[in-house]
């Protein structure tokens, strides 16, 4: 792309993300405009949140911030410091981001352990669900995580068993079938002699 376009593109991208410092705004137009090439980054459950008020946190300072009102750092499009404006309400962590949290906090050991310390980031659930193998994951971990894993196994037995109650089911029709064609030889077989009988 021409260097005009791609600027185009990224003063565009930080116009409609206000409210998101500089840095984050450039990381997200470097993503969108090279995602051809690369692939996009995988987005935490409180991404959008620390974004808007724990820029400059990482790992387990991210929770702490989200968590804590006056650790909260507001900026404008330029990256600078700003106060509320008027009817501007203080922000509000989403269901989502809040269950993000909890998941961090209870799961706190294994992602120190097997997910290299990846707190609050865009991997943490991926590493935990499908990198980690479940028998290593503590009681409180499995517990805060969430259940799809259960319901997929659940789905799986329910098709298991609907296939073999079909497979069942077309093994009597080709049975029935079979009988049938048996029956239907044996007469044959019977006209065929009496035929000749009275030949």
């Amino acid at each position: 792309l021409p260097i005009s376009q791609v600027n185009s593109q990224l003063l565009a991208e930080c116009y409609a993300r206000r409210k998101m410092p500089l840095w984050r705004n450039f990381r997200l137009a470097g993503v969108a405009v090279a995602g051809a090439v690369v692939g996009t980054e995988a987005l935490s459950g409180c991404d959008n949140e620390a974004g808007q008020v724990c820029p400059s946190s990482i790992g387990k300072e991210i929770g702490e911030c989200l968590q804590d009102p006056s650790k909260h750092q507001l900026t404008d499009i330029d990256g600078n410091p700003r106060e509320l404006e008027p009817g501007e309400k203080p922000l509000e962590l989403s269901e989502g981001c809040k269950e993000f949290i909890n998941i961090n906090k209870a799961c706190d050991a294994e992602i120190a352990e097997h997910c290299q310390e990846m707190y609050y980031h865009g991997d943490t659930m991926t590493c935990l669900t499908q990198w980690t193998k479940p028998e290593v994951l503590g009681e409180a971990c499995k517990a805060a995580l969430p259940k799809q894993a259960a319901e997929d196994e659940e789905v799986d037995k329910e098709k298991e068993a609907w296939r073999a109650k079909k497979k069942a089911a077309r093994k009597a029709a080709m049975d029935a079938i079979e009988k049938e064609k048996g029956g239907g030889e044996k007469k044959k077989g019977k006209k065929k002699k009496k035929a000749k009988k009275e030949l």
